[in-house]
């Protein structure tokens, strides 16, 4: 006796409607996947872009700051040119603009939210503008502070130092509230110094140096970090 076998044909539309069910959940939960991804960076990126612009305004204040201080020290080098080169006598408020041949401005720039986003990484920062600026800033604007700091700093040290421990005596101020306690010094003998031209020469050239390298550089600094920080406050915004 035969027996007779049915054999149903394979339902094609079940399993591709399984397969597309599959892809479909994969995709969806990729997707999620990706986008809670995306949301962590982004939160991740607000927290180092705070981070920056508290950090970045504090550098501004200080660079402005030290800007003002240095043109106030290139004024006052030049207006002891000016007397030196007179036939004025000695007045005791010069010894307050003899200290500013003597002494050197200290910048500190914060650097240690860069240093941890560059461990991490630049592109970090979403914003390919405002990354290349905060690269330019403490990879280029600091080295050049530090080189300005440097050279005002050598300069005092090895050509001034030696000259006014000789021919300055310190005293410390009481012509003002202003200058009460800072460092005055009065030369020993005011004619002598005056005719030797040499204290003369040493502001002239401290206040071309400081008018050619560190107010240029503190000036052009100064209005970068305006634009990071206008930057940054824009990005916090958007992610508000």
């Amino acid at each position: 006796m035969r027996v007779s076998r049915v054999v149903s044909a394979p339902n094609w539309r079940y399993a591709v409607g399984e397969v597309f069910l599959i892809v479909v959940g994969v995709s969806i939960a990729l997707a999620a996947s990706s986008w809670y991804e995306g949301r962590q960076q982004r939160r991740d990126e607000v927290l180092v872009l705070q981070q920056l612009h508290r950090t970045l305004s504090e550098d501004l204040l200080e660079i402005n700051m030290t800007w003002e201080m240095t043109r106030q020290r290139e004024q006052n080098l030049m207006a002891l040119v000016n007397h030196l080169e007179s036939d004025s006598p000695y007045e005791p408020e010069l010894g307050v603009k003899f200290q500013s041949l003597l002494g050197w401005r200290v910048v500190t720039i914060k650097t240690a939210p860069f240093e941890a986003l560059k461990a991490q990484s630049y592109k970090m920062i979403s914003n390919a503008k405002l990354r290349e600026k905060l690269i330019s800033f403490y990879e280029d604007h600091h080295a050049r502070l530090v080189y300005n700091l440097n050279l005002d700093r050598d300069f005092a040290i090895q050509k001034v130092q030696p000259y006014f421990f000789k021919n300055f005596v310190l005293r410390f101020g009481e012509l003002t509230d202003v200058d009460r306690g800072a460092q005055i010094w009065d030369p020993i003998d005011y004619e002598k110094i005056r005719a030797e031209s040499y204290i003369a020469n040493l502001c002239r050239f401290r206040a071309d140096l400081l008018r050619r390298f560190a107010l240029q550089d503190y000036g052009d600094t100064a209005t970068l970090v305006h634009e990071i920080l206008e930057e940054i406050e824009k990005e916090l915004a958007d992610a508000s």
